[in-house]
């Protein structure tokens, strides 16, 4: 995140923001938009089948491009509403619900999983009786990835469609050695997020769907989010990865790798996903002003950059970065947060990149942020 963005070449228009006042963009072409225009340039060098850019400014407008196709065949363009799984951005959501049943005092941060878990998996799954919550938000509870090996991607091409629960991944983490000792580093691990599922769902003796429904998606009207679920909806963009390693992108969107999970199963679309930072940043809706502080502040050391509770805290060029990012198996994301600009970014898309190129975010900073592209 810190890095000074290189601006695809291939992009020649102008784009030109002005912070505090009416957000603008100002076109050197009268029959282009030249954030499509930078969206598409972006798209085609990526190698993506297409994506969606929404951006929220201060002064509480906003902006979407639309740039590809959402279906490949039969050809559908990519439309501004379409929606796609966000992946890790769920985490997001997650650390949020946690904190609002810290603040009901429902449950402590300083809570070990253990507490939480059937006997036998407070048992079997190393760390659960040493880390506490706030080491499974850190990501550094030292307890193993579920995802490391190809074990859980085997049953997925068992039952595509099998709508995997949060309980029914604990085995996955059973009976394994601890990575590192819980609070000793930073170490990304899905478990965390799925530990932290289970326990809402436990807590709330709800399903994670109707939780985030209730406590996320009505209060901020984020009307097209929602789990992942069959059969895939027509709003859908299909998801399209290189499943096979031959160098090309097939569709994958029949496969469940997470519909229901804590970890990455949320489906949304760009409108809304800024509802979902301007309720948390902004509004208060979500959570009060002591719980952010603490959400982006205490902090674990992650290599470019910290992680928070849910949250990836950074640098830029132009001042402090929340967000995140994310994958699901034919679908990548980024979303970000300015603080000092009150400015929002969302970026979905329906594949994950063949070639290699920064993230689309730090592409477009430049051009939001005062330094037109030249």
């Amino acid at each position: 995140m810190g890095a000074k963005a290189h601006i695809l070449a291939m992009v020649t228009v102008t784009i030109a923001f002005a912070v505090g006042g009416n957000a603008a963009f100002a076109q050197n072409q009268k029959t282009s938009d030249p954030l499509q225009t930078f969206l598409q340039g972006y798209v085609t060098q990526a190698g993506l089948p297409g994506g969606v850019v929404g951006i929220a400014y201060q002064d509480g407008t906003s902006r979407f491009a639309a740039a590809g196709l959402s279906n490949v065949a039969p050809t559908r363009k990519m439309r501004g509403t379409e929606r796609f799984y966000i992946g890790s951005l769920t985490k997001m959501m997650t650390a949020v619900v946690i904190l609002q049943l810290a603040s009901e005092q429902r449950l402590k941060l300083s809570d070990h999983p253990a507490r939480w878990l059937p006997p036998e998996y407070a048992q079997s799954i190393v760390n659960a009786k040493q880390a506490t919550l706030v080491d499974l938000l850190h990501n550094s509870s030292g307890i193993p990835d579920y995802l490391d090996g190809d074990f859980f991607f085997e049953l997925v091409g068992r039952e595509p469609q099998h709508g995997w629960r949060n309980a029914e991944l604990l085995p996955l983490m059973a009976d394994r050695d601890a990575v590192f000792s819980p609070g000793s580093e930073y170490g990304n691990s899905n478990s965390n997020y799925i530990l932290l599922g289970y326990i809402i769902e436990q807590v709330e003796q709800a399903a994670i769907e109707d939780v985030f429904q209730k406590r996320i998606f009505a209060p901020l009207e984020m009307d097209a989010t929602s789990f992942g679920s069959f059969p895939r909806d027509r709003e859908l963009a299909r998801g399209y990865d290189d499943g096979d390693g031959d160098g090309n992108l097939e569709d994958v969107t029949g496969f469940d790798v997470g519909d229901h999970l804590a970890d990455g199963g949320v489906v949304s679309t760009a409108r809304d996903m800024l509802a979902f930072l301007r309720g948390l940043f902004v509004d208060g809706s979500l959570l009060g002003p002591n719980a952010i502080k603490r959400m982006t502040t205490d902090t674990m050391f992650a290599g470019n950059g910290s992680y928070g509770y849910g949250v990836m805290v950074g640098e830029s060029d132009w001042g402090p970065v929340w967000g995140h990012d994310g994958n699901y198996f034919g679908y990548s994301a980024e979303i970000s947060w300015f603080p000092r600009q009150q400015t929002a970014i969302v970026f979905l898309t329906n594949g994950r990149p063949l070639n290699d190129v920064p993230p689309f975010t730090q592409q477009i900073l430049p051009a939001i942020f005062g330094n037109p592209l030249q």
